[in-house]
Formats: C-alpha cells, structure tokens, sequence
C-alpha cells in the first residue's frame, strides 16, 4: 500500500466544532450517521470518535474506531465517505486507509452511499474491497422529497395516505413531540418490546435511550408519541443531519386496534418536524431492495408497502465494504476475530458488536 497521508489529519477544535457545518458541505448534503451525536450514541458500543479532514478538498469525515486486541485498531465510516460515485468514492478510501494505517489501523469498513449497479459492485471489487453484511438500517431505502410548502409535499404521497393522515385528526388521535425523558424513553421501548415480538431483537434500553437522548439534547433528534384516548400507543424518533431527515425508530402497540391512520399521521409530524430542521429529503430508512419489493416472503414487506405509500422512489446503496490494510491481521479478524469479538458481544453486553 502506498503510504500517501498528504493533507490528511484530525480535525482541530474549531473544525469539531463547527462539524454539521463541515458535513452539510460534503457530496450529497450530510450524512446523520456522519455527525457527532451519532458518535456520541455509539460510544455506548464501545466506539471512539475520529474526525477527518484534508487541506486539499478531501470531505470531512467522521469513522468510528474500535481497537481489537493484538491486532490493532478497527476503522468504520457509517454512511460514507461521501463522494460522487464509485470511482471518486474509491479513491477517496484509498486515501483514509493509508491514513488509518498511518495510525495502527488493520481494516478499513466503509458504508458509502453509491448507487448499487453491476458497474458500481465490480468497480468495488476490482479494487480489492470485500462486501460485507449491513450495519445501516437503510442499505436500501425510500427516499421522499420534502421541499416546497406542505400541501406540495402532501400531494407527493399517494391519495389513500393523504386520506388516513386527515382521518387520524378527526377521529382524535395525536402525534404529540415530547421531551426523551427517561419515562417517555420507556414508553416508546416498551412499544418497540411489542411490536419487535417475535420478529426482531432489540438492542438494550440504555441504548436506545442514550441515542435518543443525544440527539434530542442536541436539536437533531425528535420522539412523537401517539395517544388513543389518552394512551400511548405508537411512537416514532427521528433525526436530522445535513439536508436529510430520517425515520429512525417506529413502533405501535399489538394490544389494542389502532386508530386509522395513526402510523401515517406519525410519520406526517416527522417530516414536518424535519423541514422544520432544514431537511428538503427524508428518508423512511429501511426497505427491501427494490427488485425486491413485492416479494410478499420478505421480511420486510409490509414494511415495504407502508413507506412505499409516502413515494416511489426506493433506492439501492452498494452496501459495506471492507478493505485489508494489515494482511494477516485482517485474515485473521476474519477467520476468526470477527466471529469471537460478535458472540462476545452478545454474551456480555447483551447487544451487537456492531
């Protein structure tokens, strides 16, 4: 590997600080797993936050660092690095991996958002990048457009949603923005605890709460609660980053019937809350992939067909990718180390390594 750390290095304390400015001016508009709070709620995990920036136009950066004992350092980019397509993309990691080698690191995980094409797959590939399973929920998404006034933004969404939305508000029900104190925390992981039953695994509490508390406590984050009759019955958190707001967290409760419309008129005050935030894209964060969306056996059908209803445009990212820095350092993260370092995980803390 050829060394080149030219105009590489950490951020100073007046860059870190003014960091959602930093990645707001990066290719695609900002990245909110590519912000601070973001890496505050993953030192929950054991992450360590590394700010990058180059004197040459290189994007600021954020990775999130884990050190692997006797192998060295484990360097991750959540949602990027943000670049124009797969070749810029390419060269740009190149570049942070000679750097991260520069400072003990043995492998380099990269979540980028490319297009995910033939072309893009063997370009990643031909470099010498494995893919790897995701770590983002939104590997593949739906992306909606919120620009102009609201009824433009509305009128974007298919007309039986527009008419749940409407009828949520007659019959009573409210989305109600709340503060992420430890007793709504609760509640809305309770609600996840239901609707997760049986179909997937939740992370523990603290985190959760440490997440939505970070992001709240810094202006880019929002939990909606939404009461029937005075009960809480769903709930949903999102988050802002750069030009882009994204449903983070949605759940609803199996005990009871929803009022019509509930979960769609959760979602309306997301996006209302977003452009509030500056967003002008919000992404519903999660969905089969596109050639894939109306395969009634995926897990994520339903899933699917709800986002589906707020726009049609479901997007495809390449996904991760690792790239060896340390060759046998990485061989053996990989034959073994990454299995061990999962199950470990799981056994003491009782959440994903990743």
């Amino acid at each position: 590997m050829v060394l080149d750390t030219a105009s590489l290095r950490f951020a100073s304390e007046a860059e870190a600080a003014r960091w959602s400015e930093l990645i707001a001016n990066t290719p695609g508009g900002g990245e909110v797993w590519q912000t601070r709070e973001y890496a505050a709620a993953k030192a929950f995990q054991g992450y360590r936050e590394r700010l990058i920036v180059g004197d040459d136009g290189f994007p600021a950066t954020l990775v999130l660092v884990k050190r692997v004992p006797l192998l060295g350092e484990l360097w991750y980019v959540p949602g990027g690095p943000a670049a124009d397509g797969a070749e810029r993309t390419i060269a740009q990691s190149a570049r942070l991996a000679a750097f991260a080698h520069s400072q003990g690191a043995f492998m380099l995980k990269i979540e980028p958002r490319v297009l995910r094409t033939d072309e893009s797959l063997a370009a990643f590939a031909q470099a010498g990048y494995r893919s790897n399973v995701r770590i983002l929920p939104n590997e593949s998404t739906v992306l909606l457009d919120v620009s102009g006034d609201e009824a433009e933004v509305m009128g974007r969404f298919s007309s039986s949603t527009r008419t749940k939305i409407r009828k949520a508000d007659k019959t009573g029900f409210e989305a109600r923005r709340v503060e992420t104190t430890d007793e709504n925390c609760r509640v809305m992981y309770a609600l996840l605890g239901e609707t997760g039953d049986g179909r997937f695994a939740l992370r523990p509490y603290e985190y959760y709460r440490t997440f939505w508390q970070t992001f709240q406590e810094a202006g880019r984050g929002q939990l909606v609660l939404g009461y029937a009759d005075g009960v809480a019955v769903a709930g949903m958190f999102g988050i802002v980053g750069g030009h882009t707001s994204c449903y983070k967290d949605g759940a609803s409760t199996r005990a009871g019937e929803l009022p019509n419309g509930a979960m769609n008129r959760m979602q309306w005050e997301l996006i209302l809350w977003g452009r509030e935030h500056g967003a002008t894209v919000h992404d519903l964060c999660g969905a089969p992939r596109s050639d894939q969306m109306d395969d009634k056996d995926h897990p994520l059908y339903g899933v699917g067909q709800y986002k589906l209803r707020f726009s049609k445009d479901v997007t495809d990212y390449v996904g991760v990718f690792d790239l060896p820095i340390r060759g046998f350092a990485t061989k053996v993260w990989e034959t073994i180390g990454d299995r061990i370092a999962r199950r470990v995980s799981l056994a003491v803390k009782h959440d994903a390594y990743y």
